[in-house]
């Protein structure tokens, strides 16, 4: 098997054979191939692509890409015996601790006789309960004691407690510590919580029954997942045949604590936003209130001008009759009386009224108009 590649050689392998044969064959993981096949600028095959081979169906291959000169040769590195044995897992956490400390993160085969107390209230035959408030259960309120929901038969739940007492000691040792509440349990990373749970992965396996109707029912098949986060922020991490989740422990705790910094990032920008938008708030409500006290002096300067002129067109209408000599006695007395209402109305001189002292001046000329 050739150890080195051209672009266009390489190309043409990749829709050959699988990436599984590739890691098979080569010492190269799956993201290791990606990130190759990314830096040469060679496409892969799309989903449906290897079934649509397998029955003879059309299938279309996109052409290499050009790329320069100097793009070089891809050199793999075959697999054997010696170069494929898995590195202790406890190795590989110091790559992602920054302060350097060095953690035991081999899961033993049985529970250590000093475990958490975590492990121990799980292994305990009566279980702490949460405090009776109004003879009810309090529920709201997280605990600093409790029970990591661990769903398994007996033989994956052994293991499970094994797990998560090197996973919670070595959590505890970096910082982080546990809160529950009712059945659920949270690690609280930077002050973010994240729910953790475990259970035991099953397959769906089929049965005729006798009526000939087709049943299924889901069986245990001994390996175990963790599984991180709520709702739609919710990540398993399985145990395969080949890799269990002792091997997966350096990548859930640096996963874990990845995501409590990029949610303690986004409260902390949230915050900043909501208190910018606060701020903007307040000052659009009082921008508001200012154009409403001053509409209402406008409104209140333009009665009194609609008075002023009202009043200036009644006196001129009085001074106009006084001039005509041809005017009645009644017609001179509606002009006496028509002054003293004029005085009254015109916001300028504002004479007092005693029978409308009450009314509001505005309000009667709108009413008879």
């Amino acid at each position: 098997m050739k150890t080195e590649f051209e672009r266009e050689e390489f190309f043409n392998l990749c829709w050959e054979k699988s990436i599984l044969w590739f890691c098979k064959n080569y010492l190269i993981s799956y993201q290791e191939f990606k990130n190759t096949c990314t830096k040469y600028q060679i496409p892969l095959p799309p989903n449906g692509y290897w079934m649509k081979k397998k029955f003879n169906k059309e299938i279309f291959k996109p052409e290499l890409p050009k790329t320069s000169d100097d793009a070089g040769k891809i050199h793999l590195v075959l697999r054997t015996k010696e170069n494929s044995k898995k590195p202790k897992t406890a190795k590989k956490l110091k790559a992602i601790d920054s302060d350097s400390k060095s953690y035991d993160l081999e899961v033993p085969k049985r529970l250590s006789k000093n475990p958490d107390p975590i492990i121990q209230e799980m292994l305990s035959d009566n279980p702490r309960k949460h405090p009776i408030v109004n003879n009810i259960r309090d529920y709201t309120k997280r605990y600093n004691y409790g029970r990591i929901w661990v769903s398994a038969s007996k033989k994956p739940y052994k293991r499970a407690l094994c797990f998560l007492d090197t996973f919670i000691k070595v959590m505890k040792a970096r910082g982080h510590y546990f809160l529950f509440c009712y059945e659920r349990a949270y690690i609280v990373i930077e002050g973010i919580e994240i729910a953790i749970r475990m259970r035991e992965r099953s397959k769906r396996v089929y049965e005729i029954e006798k009526s000939g109707y087709r049943s299924s029912k889901l069986v245990p098949i001994g390996l175990l997942s963790l599984i991180t986060g709520e709702y739609s922020y919710e990540k398993e991490w399985q145990e395969t045949p080949n890799k269990t989740l002792a091997e997966k422990l350096p990548l859930i705790i640096e996963y874990l604590e990845r995501e409590a910094q990029r949610e303690r990032k986004w409260k902390v920008e949230n915050e900043k936003r909501l208190k910018k938008e606060a701020i903007e708030k307040k000052k659009q409500e009082e921008r508001e209130r200012l154009q409403k006290e001053e509409i209402e002096k406008l409104r209140f300067i333009k009665q009194k001008s609609d008075l002023w002129h009202e009043a200036n067109k009644l006196r001129a209408f009085l001074e106009a009759c006084n001039k005509n000599k041809n005017l009645t006695e009644e017609m001179k007395k509606l002009v006496v009386f028509g002054y003293q209402k004029v005085d009254w109305l015109d916001p300028l001189v504002s004479s007092k009224d005693e029978l409308f002292e009450d009314l509001d001046p505005h309000k009667l000329l709108e009413e008879i108009k």
